[in-house]
Formats: structure tokens, sequence, C-alpha cells
């Protein structure tokens, strides 16, 4: 099986959520047969760095760097005319020139397309002729984010995130109508895509999977002390928020009934209001950590009180897997199939968080004994080699129909 990979940005190095998703999928793909990879990535030395990391992958690979000025003056045409700006975003001439060599070069059986980013390159590069099977991951849906930020702004950005909202979604909606097999990361992600007049051929919900094995050997959460903390690419707007809402409104509460009780936030790039948090004896802003293993050990408590944002939060599944015990909103908790109370606790709005969390670090017992029963769940429902597995054989069965179709 010859397969075409688009991605809307490179998948490496696999440590952030559309990357690690995109990776691990390229990577079982890989095993079906030769892979073409056509990506973007955000600079020169992403871009080598990625196919340095993807050469053993793939048949071929085109990666390229993206042009800031051209990409703000595509999107600015696309403001300007009534498309997605998301799609301006991403067109690329240099894009175009390299997946018509290579559809010139090979027949591809397998058309994936990974991200609503990647969608006007399936539309204009994918003919039925060159690609029996086309499969869309839409994995979240981008239009719907946009709704969410547009909905907690204010001003001119409010009112560009509505406007990008509106025009991607329609787009969004063609490709999982233009798919043979449309994938999300969540039952409310397919749910949604219905609702909002989603047609799709084939819906499939494919969740995402965590590296459980790496966090098996950590101290269990009673070891830590009065720790919580809180883990993201720490410049996006739902971490931001989060972060802000959780040092400011709940962990003073939570000081109040555990004194001494601190907060740690780990990940990459904090925004400058994440780095305001700082506060001795308070609250670490950590930066990006070498080991996400060995910083989330140094926590009892992981609060996750996710107010926007979409799909799966790959932080929340590390965390679990760590065994650390869990405080996450509703909105977080939506993307997952566990037992609340049981694999982890629901709260939202900062005295329900508060409680909860400092109720888990006054009771280490009970800390213990909600990080393993996490884990446990994670180890059951979020395993890469089962959902990969699924993945293989949605694959084949989709390619099988499309070949007797055809």
């Amino acid at each position: 099986m010859d397969v075409l990979f688009l991605a809307h940005r490179a998948p490496w190095p696999p440590d952030k959520g559309d990357r690690l998703r995109a990776f691990h999928h390229l990577q079982r793909l890989s095993r079906l047969g030769p892979v073409d990879l056509v990506a973007q990535a955000d600079s020169a030395e992403d871009g080598a760095r990625a196919r340095e990391g993807l050469s053993g992958l793939c048949r071929e690979l085109v990666i390229v760097p993206r042009r800031r000025a051209v990409a703000l003056w595509h999107a600015g045409c696309a403001l300007l005319t009534g498309r997605s700006l998301t799609a301006g975003w991403h067109t690329d001439g240099r894009i175009d020139a390299a997946l018509s060599a290579l559809c010139a070069r090979h027949r591809h059986d397998l058309v994936w397309a990974f991200s609503s980013g990647t969608g006007p390159w399936l539309m204009r590069r994918s003919s039925r002729r060159a690609a029996p099977c086309r499969v869309m991951d839409l994995c979240d849906l981008d239009a719907l984010k946009w709704e969410q930020l547009g909905a907690r702004e204010r001003g001119a950005r409010a009112w560009l995130y509505r406007l990008e909202a509106a025009r991607l979604l329609p787009l969004e909606l063609r490709l999982s109508e233009l798919a043979d097999l449309t994938l999300v990361v969540t039952a409310q992600e397919a749910s949604d895509l219905r609702a909002r007049g989603g047609r799709p051929r084939r819906l499939e919900v494919l969740t995402n999977g965590t590296p459980w094995r790496d966090f098996l050997d950590l101290r269990p959460p009673s070891a830590a002390g009065p720790v919580v903390a809180f883990l993201g690419q720490m410049d996006y707007p739902p971490n931001v928020d989060a972060a802000v809402h959780l040092a400011r409104d709940v962990m003073p509460r939570v000081r109040a009934a555990v004194p001494g009780a601190r907060l740690v936030v780990l990940g990459r790039r904090p925004a400058p209001e994440v780095e305001a948090l700082a506060r001795a004896g308070e609250v670490d802003v950590a930066g990006e950590v070498a080991s996400v293993p060995a910083a989330l050990e140094r926590a009892a408590v992981f609060a996750a009180p996710l107010r926007s944002g979409r799909g799966l939060p790959n932080k929340v599944l590390e965390a679990l897997a760590a065994a650390r015990a869990t405080v996450m909103s509703s909105q977080a908790a939506g993307a997952f199939d566990g037992v609340p109370g049981r694999d982890y606790l629901v709260a939202d709005g900062a005295e329900a968080s508060a409680a909860a969390v400092a109720g888990l670090l006054a009771d280490p017992g009970r800390c213990d004994a909600l990080g393993r029963a996490g884990q446990a769940f994670v180890r059951a429902a979020h395993d890469w080699d089962a959902v990969l597995g699924r993945l293989e054989d949605l694959v084949r069965e989709v390619t099988v129909r499309e070949v007797v179709r055809a």
C-alpha cells in the first residue's frame, strides 16, 4: 500500500498534541508500505530537525519551511476574499509543486490528511484515479475552537476568531463529506460534527494513546508533599487561561485549607501572563521540562481547570499515566470515558476545584488510590498499541471497500 501523508506541521519531534498523534499514525502506516510525507515546518531549523527524525519512516520526505511574509500575504488575501484564514495561512506554491511531482512518480493507494489545514491540498491534488482512498483526520474541529475563543475574547480579536470559525466550519464539513473515512479524537467531536450539519461518508472516533510504560516507576503521589501541577504548551490560550485561573483563583483557597501547598506550572514557552504568576514558595513557573515523567513525579495532584479548548488534552493523559491524582473540569472530562470519582475527580469553578484539590492533599491514601485507578484506566483505554491496531484495521476496511467499489 503506497501512502501519501499530508501534515500541516511536520510531526517531529513528537512532543506535543498534534505532532504526537500525527507521528504515531505515520509510524503505523509505514508498516503497511512506503509512505511519502508532505508537510510544512514553522522554520528552516524545525524543517531540518524533522527531516532528520523522520527520514527512516518515509520513502520521500518533503518538508517546506513556512515563509512567514508569504503566509501572512495569503492569509490577508483570504480575509479579503471570504475564505478561511487557516486555508490561506497554509497556502504555498511549493507544496502544490511537490504534490504534483509526487503524484507523477507514484500511484498512491491512500491519501492521509492530518488537520483541516491540509484540506485544500487534499482537494486540489488527490484525484479519485490517483487516490482510491482518502482519510481525513480532523482530530478536533478547529472551527469550534475558534468559536470558543471568540466567545471569550473581546474587541477585534474576538471578531476575527468568530469570523474564522464561520469560514472554517464549511471547509471542515466539506472535507468530512469528501473523505472515505473521517477521524475525530472524541465522541464529543463526532457529535458536534453531525450537529453542525456534517454528513461524513464514514465517521469514526480514534482516541489518542500515551506511553504509560514510561511512567511506571514513579514514586506515589503521597511522596511528593502538597504540590499541585499543571502541564501544557504555555502560550496556547486555553492553557494560559487555565494556569492563570488555577494560580489566582484556586490555589489561594487550597492554601487556606492546606498551608504550604504549592503550584508548579510546567511547559514550554510560558506567555507573559503565565510568567507573571511566579511567586516564591507559592507558584513555580518551570518552563520546558527535560522529562515529563520526572516533572510530574514532583506533584501529588494534577489540576486541569480547563475552561476552553477542544479534543483530548494529552497533558491529562500523561498525568493519569503518571498515577497523579487528577482533578479536571467538566470541559476536559468530556473527552474521557473513565469513571469520575473512581479514575479522576471532576470539579468546576474555583471553590469546587479548590475543595477537590485540598481534599486530596489532606488525604495521602486517597491521593495514591485515585492515582492508581487513573493509571489503570489509561492502560486499558489509551494504550498506543491498541489504538494503532484499530487504526490499521480501519485502513484495511476502507481501502478494501474502495478497491471493491472501483
